[in-house]
């Protein structure tokens, strides 16, 4: 499980990659557009966004695997073992329950909104926000995959096994 979740995380972050390229192609075509020929295009902007969005997401998941995350660990690092495994479990945790309460807000979000298009691409708002919702998926296998090497430190630790 551990191994392809980091192939499908290394994937997510290979496309990432391609959308950054395309994010920064779209801005400055869009900047040579209006300032050279004096014509915008409002697509690119729109998919310049929706380039973006993806990026975002898509890039939270692999962060998360390789511990890199952004996070807030001086107060971890000050505290004893065991109960440093403990809140690294509870952080956990809570990453999980984030993604969940994300996940489902975004379920009702679209019912409504996924009804729609966007205004320049036409594009249908269930594309538009499929890399949100593919991400935060993604991140959240992520974060349980994370809960569970947590859970099994901190029960190593109250058997006596030294912490790696």
């Amino acid at each position: 499980m551990r191994r392809l979740l980091h192939r499908v995380c290394w994937a997510a972050e290979t496309l990432a990659v391609v959308l950054l390229i395309a994010v920064t192609g779209l801005i400055t075509a869009q900047i040579i557009a209006r300032e050279v020929f004096v014509n915008g295009a409002p697509w690119a902007d729109e998919l310049a966004r929706w380039c973006g969005l993806g990026l975002i997401f898509l890039t939270a998941a692999p962060l998360l695997v390789r511990g890199e995350h952004v996070r807030v660990d001086l107060l971890i690092k000050l505290l004893p073992a065991r109960i440093a495994t403990r809140v690294e479990a509870i952080n956990a945790l809570m990453t999980v329950a984030f993604c969940v309460l994300y996940l489902m807000s975004g379920w009702y979000f679209l019912q409504r909104a996924g009804r729609f298009s966007t205004p320049a691409l036409d594009m249908p708002n269930l594309v538009f926000y499929a890399p949100a919702a593919l991400g935060m998926l993604l991140m959240l296998i992520a974060a349980i995959e994370r809960l569970g090497f947590a859970v099994r430190q901190t029960m190593s630790q109250a058997n006596g096994v030294p912490r790696p």
